[in-house]
C-alpha cells in the first residue's frame, strides 16, 4: 500500500496575491480549481467589504467556507443516497447468496 504523503507533489498557488506552497496527491488542475475557487470567494467578501483586513477577510472566507460544508451534510440527500445503498447492498447479499 503507498503512503500518501510519498504521493504528494508540491504546487505553487496564489491567493489574494499572496504565493503559497502547498503539497496534494490530487494533481494539478484540482489545485487550480481550489485555487480559483478561494480567489472566488475572496472577490465576494472584498465586494462587499473593501476596508476589511486581510486576517478579517480570510476568517470570514473560512467562516463562510465552513457554514457550506455543514449545511450541505445537513441536506437530506445524503440520508437517502445512504439508505439506497444499504438498499442496493442488501440486494446484492441476497442474489449472492443465492448463486
Amino acid at each position: 500500500m503507498s503512503d500518501a504523503k510519498a504521493d504528494r507533489k508540491q504546487y505553487q498557488i496564489t491567493v489574494n496575491g499572496n504565493r503559497f506552497a502547498i503539497a496534494s496527491p490530487y494533481g494539478e488542475e484540482h489545485i487550480r480549481k481550489v485555487e480559483s475557487f478561494l480567489e472566488q470567494q475572496i472577490s465576494t467578501i472584498q465586494q462587499s467589504s473593501s476596508s476589511i483586513s486581510s486576517s478579517n477577510l480570510y476568517l470570514l472566507v473560512a467562516l463562510n467556507l465552513a457554514d457550506q460544508l455543514m449545511r450541505q451534510k445537513q441536506q437530506p440527500q445524503y440520508d437517502e443516497m445512504e439508505k439506497n445503498l444499504r438498499d442496493l447492498c442488501e440486494r446484492l447479499d441476497q442474489v449472492l447468496v443465492q448463486a
